[in-house]
């Protein structure tokens, strides 16, 4: 009994002490953080275990927090309650902070005749009520967040040298636009990105914080642009683009949604036609490979007074389950 106690007394404690640091804007990771990036793990009956798993090795590798990019459900599974809920309890329980973007699988595809034939719209509603329902984040110890009014899965906070956010992916959602409610309901949600966006490197210029991390399910087209694409089709990518070129610190961005895990420098300095040093992009893994990454966040004291090339990141892919676990969990 005693030892329960004393158990639950740390955890208020470690949580108590969290909650006080952010909300002063000081934190006892200030110049260092480590975070695990994960997504696409399935709680079908042959990946069920996974997930736990996965998020105990994240706690056991000392990461601070983590982040999932969605897919809790194969794309052509059925959106019912029980299939999009069953998460839930292991993210609410999971061993470290934890924040969760809804992938495509999850209420975007919902609408197709195989996955049940919801209305989008009212299986997200369904994942707010119930992964977004606190100004907390999931998981024991939890993290005090920001969201952005009606679009509680557009989260905001801050943790160590980085500032964090997450968001919809607007360039994947394609409902009729010949339906005038659809069409305005995706136009709302492209402005709630950009804004979202736009607030979140003033905050960080506001704040003189040298790293932004963005996450989202799916990815943004950097590429060549296509004269006969709608003329709104790149306003996101331009925007991160711009505002990544004016930023006085690292930007790292986060998706999952092609299923090949990978790490590169996507955008061009138009000066020198070389990768942007300051814009980096990690894609987490997929359902046919699954893992998780590492990302370690450091200031490198050589570097002086640059805050471009002073944060320095270390990355570590987790391929799930380790090769010494075998298949079963």
């Amino acid at each position: 009994m005693m030892h329960c106690r004393l158990r639950t007394v740390r955890a208020a404690i470690k949580a108590l002490l969290l909650t006080l640091v952010l909300s002063t804007g000081q934190n006892l990771w200030a110049s260092s953080l480590t975070f695990a990036l994960f997504g696409d793990v399935y709680m079908t009956a042959e990946h069920q275990g996974y997930l736990k798993g996965m998020l105990a090795d994240m706690a056991g590798k000392g990461s601070d927090l983590a982040i999932s990019t969605g897919g809790l459900k194969p794309a052509d599974q059925n959106c019912n309650d029980k299939n999009l809920l069953a998460a839930y309890p292991v993210f609410a329980a999971a061993p470290l902070p934890l924040f969760y973007v809804p992938g495509d699988a999850e209420w975007l595809l919902c609408g197709k005749s195989a996955n049940g034939k919801y209305t989008p719209e009212e299986r997200l509603n369904l994942l707010r009520k119930t992964f977004y329902q606190s100004d907390r984040s999931l998981g024991q110890p939890s993290l005090p967040l920001i969201r952005q009014a009606d679009y509680p899965e557009h989260m905001r906070w801050q943790n160590g040298p980085a500032l964090f956010i997450t968001l919809s992916s607007p360039d994947q959602i394609n409902f009729n636009p010949k339906n005038a409610e659809a069409a305005q309901s995706v136009q709302s949600r492209n402005d709630a990105v950009i804004s979202w966006i736009k607030e979140a490197f003033s905050e960080a210029r506001k704040q003189d914080i040298s790293m932004l991390v963005m996450v989202m399910p799916d990815e943004v087209s950097f590429g060549a642009v296509d004269p006969k694409a709608p003329s709104d089709k790149y306003l996101l990518a331009d925007l991160i683009k711009s505002e990544t070129a004016g930023f006085p610190g690292q930007v790292l961005m986060v998706h999952g949604g092609n299923g090949v895990h990978r790490i590169d420098h996507p955008l061009t300095n138009p000066d020198n036609d070389l990768p942007l040093q300051n814009f980096t992009r990690v894609e987490t893994y997929g359902a046919l490979q699954q893992g998780w990454v590492q990302v370690r966040v450091e200031r490198n004291k050589k570097s002086g007074d640059d805050p471009v090339h002073r944060t320095e990141f270390l990355f570590e892919s987790f391929p799930w389950p380790p090769l010494d676990m075998g298949t079963e969990e």
